[in-house]
């Protein structure tokens, strides 16, 4: 039931661009303090054919740019839309195959619809949400059903899923909505639910889930009654409206947390006068900051990797850019390949510091890029 893909980056177009100032890192228990240089390769890029599918975007016209997946492998995996003569379909895609695309059928149920940011393990498992021609939601492999709406899973019968994360051992968890509440599923077991108490917090809504190399899995939730929002494990609190974390009390989370096998995690942040990037310990960054010479003023959702690395989209005085918490990987106005980039999409990380996004050029052209940290001697 898996999709390998490992060695498959092997074959990746090494289509070597600009030299751009990037990064070097400092976490929560900050390792290194001086940037380092990126090497920008291009993954692929519209106008591209893969598995006789040529690509036209990397993007829902409604959701803009979208996360791809990298494991620690470096493999990477993303979603695109493509032309096939005048027919045009949705798929996941490595750099050299079509994993999943609208039209195939798994285990009897035709794809109608793919969602938009896939999940990768290590082992090269590929997990996505689709709509099947029957109106039901799922969380699906290329073989597989794992869960779909009407689904039965420790009691509770699912009306709605959202999107997946899988860890190396091919745990699968996802929101999943029921009849009265909702909660954290995995394809065989109910983790957490509207209702549950945890920390003393009493758990009502909830924000997707993420999983580490060792599988743990926090989530985000807005407590009833209580606290605003706050970050969970299964069994603990990590983080909550209130903290207080270097001086700044939070007022409020935003997005989802991203987590590290140290199970640290990185979130955005609100304090009285501004927004930042934070972990349970650290305030990373806040709008305000400069870094690689750009003044920060609003953040997406970061990512962390093992090595406490937090990559994040922010916007500036001069436009937006892929940062660090110390460097500046891409921003816009820079030319790659002989193109202008117009913006970018949410980043995502692996164990070795590769950075993998999507960025938007002015000539309505788009790339998968990966930023690779230049080895210092």
């Amino acid at each position: 039931m898996n999709y390998v893909l490992n060695s498959l980056l092997r074959k990746v177009k090494q289509t070597r661009c600009a030299l751009l100032p990037a990064i070097a890192l400092a976490l929560s228990v900050p390792a290194r303090t001086a940037p380092t240089d990126y090497t920008l390769t291009v993954v692929t890029k519209t106008g591209e054919t893969i598995s006789g599918k040529t690509l036209i975007g990397f993007k829902l016209p409604s959701f803009g740019a979208n996360s791809p997946a990298i494991n620690s492998n470096g493999n990477v995996a993303f979603y695109a839309t493509y032309a096939e003569g005048v027919f045009v379909g949705e798929g996941i895609f490595t750099p050299t195959s079509l994993v999943l695309k609208t039209g195939d059928v798994v285990r009897g149920q035709i794809l109608d619809g793919i969602g938009f940011v896939p999940a990768l393990n290590d082992a090269g498992t590929v997990v996505a949400r689709g709509l099947l021609s029957s109106g039901a939601s799922a969380v699906l492999t290329t073989t597989a059903l794992l869960a779909k709406t009407g689904d039965t899973i420790s009691g509770r019968t699912l009306t709605d899923l959202g999107i997946p994360v899988i860890d190396n051992d091919g745990r699968v968890a996802f929101v999943g909505s029921f009849s009265g509440g909702a909660g954290i599923f995995t394809q065989a077991a109910l983790l957490a639910q509207s209702g549950q108490l945890i920390a003393g917090q009493t758990l009502d809504s909830f924000g997707s889930p993420v999983f580490n190399d060792r599988g743990m899995v926090a989530f985000q939730s807005w407590p009833s009654g209580g606290i605003g929002s706050a970050i969970f494990t299964p069994t603990a609190l990590l983080v909550k409206t209130g903290d207080t974390i270097r001086g700044k009390t939070l007022t409020d989370l935003f997005f989802g947390p991203a987590l590290n096998s140290a199970g640290t995690v990185a979130f955005i942040g609100a304090f009285s006068g501004g927004t930042g990037v934070f972990t349970q310990k650290s305030l990373l960054v806040q709008a305000g900051d400069t870094i690689g010479g750009q003044t920060l003023t609003s953040f997406g959702s970061p990512v962390i990797n093992d090595s406490g690395i937090v990559a994040f989209f922010a916007t500036c005085r001069r436009g937006a850019g892929i940062f660090t918490q110390t460097s500046l990987i891409v921003k816009t106005g820079d030319a790659i390949c002989g193109r202008t980039v117009i913006g970018m999409g949410q980043p995502a990380i692996n164990s070795d510091g590769l950075v993998v996004f999507v960025v938007l050029f002015s000539d309505d052209s788009s790339a998968i890029m990966l930023a690779r940290p230049k080895v210092t001697q």
